[in-house]
């Protein structure tokens, strides 16, 4: 690793010369023995009854490890080369294209009620936030999934095609041993088109069974060897049909700190022309393995962890062992362990261990996105094969206006006995500075820094009644969780992401409101392909005047227009499902101008919305959007996008008491609910 500051700043790396992956080799050295043969079954839409408030049955949220940032840091202490100690940025709202934006008139996107926390319990048992947005569409259907681990198929006018899909029958882990495996959530799907086109979907699987807890009392509790990355492909175009199911094992590697009590948190995916690209942020769940600081890993995190599959081996359902013959040697994967990849900090500050100034902080990569492509026409295919990720670097909290562009080159060797892959990255100083401590949001360190959005105030039964000791008021806001990239993707030679960001909007007569943002980048590499640099070719800001967003997503299409989706919420909104298009010539918004898809209609009313029950709030954890090329049976391409906002309006306290299902429009301790929208682009 002694090139790997070198490589940092190396923009043509992958031309040149790129870092070795920690792992290049057999795939049989990361998955559990598979494919495993799965035909899902479809829940019918039945009868979703109240859940019993019994402490069996209270409410969890999906207690991971948070963001690697974990408080508020003042100037004193922050050691950020770059712009240390960001104050909320001033956004005017007083001149058109600063990137404060109104309210544009009828909207034409397309939009229909998604799951929510009715149909969640109704499978688990028990609610959860957040649920986590998964979306993901092509072959003439869109999906829909979220946590603990459930999916629902429509087709292009969003109209439903099934009911309930349990990731557990999915992934086929009730039959695993030895008396079966539970979903953990953190889901995702894509759709593939390439090898007559495939579905993936993956999510966190524990080695322990439903029955027995589920993942609050295997994975995340910190059982030894309890994690593990569900990784299902279906066997054809139709999600309704057969899939192939691997498992991902975090603790394939023996050397890594904590190996056995490796968590696979964050779990995002996308693809290229030749691989199946999955990230995850490594968490060591067993404190008494952390080594000595300030070693590798012992902050209890190992970093981001990229790994590149051989696509063409999971679509068509490949074994990882050849029978009689070992491993599959045609069946590869590239494991990018990026805690070992120093970041730009000076030194002694840029390596993956607790040797920051700043308590509970750690100079460690980490939310490193891959980018997807909308089709395969928009794939770099490039230098034997490319592949992007992208990622902030607010590392010690103090906001930061960097971004990171990671790559692999020669990606189509992975089809080969002698595979030969790069890994790269270099570093980029914006304009556009960003800033949000959402992670750090716990009760009794609340700071103006925050990163919680205002919602219009409404009836809130739970908070109201004080049920189970959970409610209890005052309501808490709508949460961020900080700066951390949540999805990328790439179209037209441009890399797009975005982060929140606290802002200052500022109003005629020097009227300043405090806001929650988004900053957006798109990176260019038209140039890099041909061994220059990458350029950051559009960058700003999207903040909603007088209201907050959260949890934004950017989906570019075949054509000039990218659509980024949020959640807006403020004093005149309950959470709902916006957004707004651009380009990188506009440089924001189109018209500075957003849209609503599908207008809140009560205020979150969660269990995390209450400090008494000891959770800090939730919300969301990230967006999803996708662009669907035109097909033979469409004239003209379309965005899907989805977001969290509430669907139904709430009902009294008297009625709550009587019926904590509110008429089956929520459960008894959450109401979130998801909006899944198309628009033509």
């Amino acid at each position: 690793m002694a090139s790997a500051n070198a490589q940092v700043a190396n923009q043509s790396a992958h031309i040149k010369g790129s870092l070795s992956p920690t792992y290049l080799g057999p795939a049989s050295q990361v998955l559990l023995k598979g494919p495993m043969r799965t035909l899902p079954q479809v829940v019918s839409p039945a009868v979703h009854s109240t859940l019993p408030t019994s402490a069996a049955n209270l409410p969890s949220t999906n207690a991971k490890p948070g963001a690697v940032e974990a408080g508020t840091v003042g100037p004193s202490t922050c050691i950020t080369y770059v712009n240390c100690f960001i104050l909320p940025l001033p956004i005017s709202c007083t001149t058109v294209g600063t990137g404060c934006d109104t309210l544009s008139g009828a909207s034409p996107a397309t939009s229909a009620p998604g799951l929510n926390a009715v149909d969640s319990g109704g499978l688990y048992g028990t609610d959860i936030e957040p649920p986590d947005q998964g979306l993901c569409a092509g072959a003439g259907y869109v999906v829909e999934a979220l946590n603990l681990g459930e999916l629902r198929v429509y087709n292009t006018a969003l109209q439903g095609l099934s009911s309930d899909i349990s990731a557990d029958s999915l992934m086929g882990l009730p039959s695993m041993p030895p008396s079966g495996w539970s979903s953990g959530g953190d889901i995702q799907c894509l759709y593939d088109y390439n090898n007559g086109g495939h579905w993936f979907v993956t999510e966190f699987v524990s080695t322990n069974p439903e029955i027995a807890g589920g993942p609050f009392a295997g994975c995340f509790a910190g059982a030894k060897n309890g994690c593990l990355e569900g990784l299902a492909v279906s066997v054809s175009s139709d999600p309704l049909g057969a899939w192939n199911v691997y498992f991902v094992n975090p603790n394939w590697n023996p050397s890594e700190p904590g190996n056995g009590y490796l968590l696979n948190d964050y779990a995002k995916i996308s693809t290229t022309r030749d691989a199946f690209l999955l990230f995850y942020d490594e968490y060591n769940l067993n404190p008494a393995t952390y080594p000595a600081c300030p070693a590798f890993g012992c902050a209890g995190f190992n970093g981001a962890q990229e790994l590149a599959f051989n696509k063409k081996a999971l679509e068509l359902g490949w074994p990882v062992m050849v029978p009689y013959g070992g491993p599959n040697a045609y069946f590869n994967v590239a494991v990018a362990n990026m805690g070992l990849l120093p970041t730009p900090e000076p030194p002694p500050f840029n390596t993956c261990g607790q040797n920051s100034p700043v308590p509970g902080y750690a100079s460690c990569w980490y939310q490193v996105i891959p980018a997807q492509s909308p089709d395969p026409t928009q794939f770099d295919n490039t230098h034997g094969g490319m592949g992007y990720m992208l990622a902030s670097l607010d590392f010690f909290g103090g906001g930061d206006n960097r971004v990171s562009v990671f790559y692999w080159s020669g990606l189509s060797s992975l089809n080969t006995l002698n595979p030969m892959v790069f890994f790269g990255g270099t570093t980029l100083t914006t304009t556009t500075p960003y800033r949000d401590e959402g992670a750090a949001c716990y009760p009794g360190t609340l700071t103006s820094f925050c990163g919680l959005g205002v919602q219009k105030a409404g009836p809130v039964p739970l908070g109201d009644t004080n049920m189970s000791g959970l409610g209890g008021g005052p309501e808490w806001g709508i949460a961020t969780n900080g700066d951390g990239a949540t999805q990328a993707s790439f179209a037209n030679h441009q890399l797009w992401f975005t982060v929140s960001t606290l802002v200052d909007q500022t109003f005629a007569g020097g009227v300043m409101e405090l806001h929650i943002g988004a900053a957006f980048y798109a990176v260019g590499t038209t140039a890099f392909d041909g061994g220059g640099a990458l350029t950051v070719s559009s960058q700003g800001y999207v903040t909603t005047a007088h209201e907050d967003m959260e949890f934004p997503a950017l989906a570019a299409s075949d054509g000039p227009i990218t659509i980024m989706s949020f959640t807006l919420s403020g004093v005149d909104y309950y959470p709902s499902s916006a957004y707004g298009t651009m380009s990188t010539g506009t440089h924001g918004l189109a018209f500075s101008k957003y849209m609503i898809a599908a207008l809140g209609q009560a205020p979150q009313d969660g269990f995390t919305e209450y400090p008494a029950g000891g959770f800090r709030p939730r919300w969301g954890d990230y967006g999803a959007a996708i662009y669907v090329p035109s097909t033979p049976g469409s004239a003209i391409g379309h965005t899907f996008f989805a977001s969290e906002m509430i669907q139904s309006p709430a009902c009294t306290d008297a009625a709550f008491l009587a019926d904590p299902s509110c008429g089956g429009t929520r459960d008894p301790f959450a109401n979130w609910g998801t909006s899944i929208n198309s628009i033509p682009a």
